[in-house]
């Protein structure tokens, strides 16, 4: 028997119980085998209390996406924060959303809604907590352009981001060339640095980094063969 809601008054928690019944329901049976009646039974609540918070499947789905984007957030944070500039920080972020999001089949889905999930405020939301801080870093320091809104850039950041994670070739080296080549000449600020010299300088010091790693590697195996 499906569980009867018995707390009206207390709509933010219901609707919260049912998009994590459906978050465990779409792991569990994959996201077409999804029931508006079980995600309802599991939360406690009934199948009109269900579609009455949710409103459709379809929604419900949604949700689900926006809940698991929000779960990215943190390590999105906590990777840029390992990064010295802007542009490496929004790069590195864009590596990340762009190989990992598509994992998730939920997030695929909404993905796959190109123009109409760019354009959902609750998205638009969810990159604004990640990416404002950065891009405002990047207007006061005068690397990023300012005749743009920071919200229009970051949903050229969620498009370019859709668009990266539909690619067949999502490694490294193409996710960062395509950021190099279309995203930073479009952020850069006119003056000062341009894009194409960020880019370029962005190269010279991946190529450096490389360098280095390689010949620490080489002296710590030298270190060994003489220690041996």
């Amino acid at each position: 028997m499906v569980a009867v809601d018995t707390t009206p008054g207390d709509d933010g928690t219901v609707r919260d119980r049912l998009i994590r019944a459906a978050d465990g329901e779409i792991t569990a049976r994959g996201l077409h085998g999804v029931q508006m009646d079980i995600v309802a039974r599991i939360a406690g609540v009934s199948r009109a209390t269900a579609f009455r918070q949710l409103g459709s499947v379809s929604e419900m789905l949604v949700q689900v996406a926006l809940l698991r984007a929000r779960r990215h957030v943190a390590a999105v944070e906590a990777l840029m924060a390992t990064k010295t500039g802007v542009f490496a920080k929004l790069e590195s972020a864009l590596v990340y959303t762009a190989q990992e999001l598509p994992l998730d089949p939920s997030i695929s889905a909404l993905i796959a809604r190109h123009a109409a999930s760019v354009h959902d405020p609750r998205v638009h939301q969810v990159a604004v907590d990640v990416m404002s801080p950065v891009l405002d870093e990047g207007q006061r320091s005068g690397q990023i352009r300012t005749d743009i809104g920071i919200d229009e850039m970051v949903d050229f950041l969620v498009e370019q981001t859709y668009l990266a994670a539909e690619e067949i070739d999502r490694s490294d080296d193409e996710v960062r060339r395509r950021f190099r080549h279309f995203v930073t000449p479009g952020l850069a600020a006119p003056k000062g640095l341009g894009g194409e010299h960020v880019s370029r300088t962005m190269e010279v010091q991946g190529a450096v980094t490389t360098a280095i790693e390689a010949l620490t590697n080489f002296a710590e195996q030298l270190d060994r063969g003489r220690s041996g």
